[in-house]
């Protein structure tokens, strides 16, 4: 898969969308969900490869496999957040894009808690 046909399926996808929306505005909002559902399945084949990387690189490092999955999920919910404020945004309803973005962040912070516990313990380790 190329960048290229990523591109022109993206644009394909917002010339009908657009074309439709004057008439058929819910029709729009389907088709702007059936593209970004498409657009990963296109994306799909790559993210595996990575994840394979980061769990290459996760079993290398000694109990470092831990924090790679946690950095995934996190990466994990980043992306599913932003296609969920993305979708709602375009629905003409921010509102509840800028919920999601909050909740997405607070999930991430607690997520991230247990990197930051373990990084005080090591910092107060060294100064013990």
């Amino acid at each position: 898969m190329t960048i290229l046909q990523l591109i022109a399926t993206g644009i394909l996808c917002a010339v009908l969308a657009l074309t439709v929306k004057k008439h058929r505005p819910e029709i729009a909002l389907v088709i702007t969900l059936a593209s970004g559902v498409l657009l990963f399945l296109m994306i799909l084949p790559e993210l595996r490869f990575a994840i394979g990387i980061f769990t290459q690189l996760g079993d290398m490092l000694d109990g470092g496999a831990v924090y790679i999955g946690l950095v995934l999920r996190v990466i994990g919910v980043a992306y599913m957040v932003e296609l969920g404020a993305s979708v709602c945004a375009d629905a003409g309803e921010s509102a509840i894009a800028t919920k999601i973005d909050l909740a997405g962040r607070v999930v991430i912070l607690v997520m991230a808690l247990p990197i930051v516990l373990e990084i005080a313990s090591i910092v107060l380790g060294l100064l013990a």
